[in-house]
């Protein structure tokens, strides 16, 4: 393992943290064309999102379940880097927009490629999200529609 590399992956998350939580609309250009986002499959977003748009459609549409007027935080409690993956545990906490408090535990993996993330698994309490933010705004999960 390559000390300098996990440490440039490293900066690399630190930076898409930095752009995320500034809403730096540049967060694309750390993003590989092909990037993928893996979401838990029994959230309403959950599916694996392919290519550079429908990544960032993805990150937007979270936008509007916040209120925005109370700052998200996101305190990340470990990070371990290797020369192809970062891997963050995190605590992310804000208001929903129904005023409601949210603080719910992540772990996310970033796959790293020619220094570009090029893929993303994201872990959390899907049931914990359902309930205080997807709920609240009519989004149900695949496990609840009915077919």
């Amino acid at each position: 393992m390559s000390e300098a590399l996990s440490e440039r992956n490293r900066a690399l998350v630190d930076r898409y943290f930095e752009m995320m939580t500034g809403g730096d609309p540049e967060i694309g250009s750390l993003l590989a064309e092909d990037v993928r986002w893996l979401a838990p499959q029994s959230s309403p977003i959950g599916r694996v999102h392919e290519g550079k748009a429908a990544v960032l459609e993805l990150m937007g549409s979270g936008v509007g379940l916040y209120d925005s007027s109370v700052p998200m935080q996101i305190d990340r409690t470990a990070t371990a880097a290797t020369d192809d993956q970062v891997f963050v545990e995190m605590t992310i906490s804000g208001q929903s927009k129904q005023g409601e408090a949210y603080r719910n535990h992540y772990v996310m993996v970033f796959d790293i490629r020619a220094g570009l993330i090029a893929e993303v698994r994201e872990h959390l309490d899907t049931l914990y999200a359902q309930r205080i933010l997807f709920d609240p705004v009519g989004w149900a999960s695949p496990l609840d529609r009915a077919d």
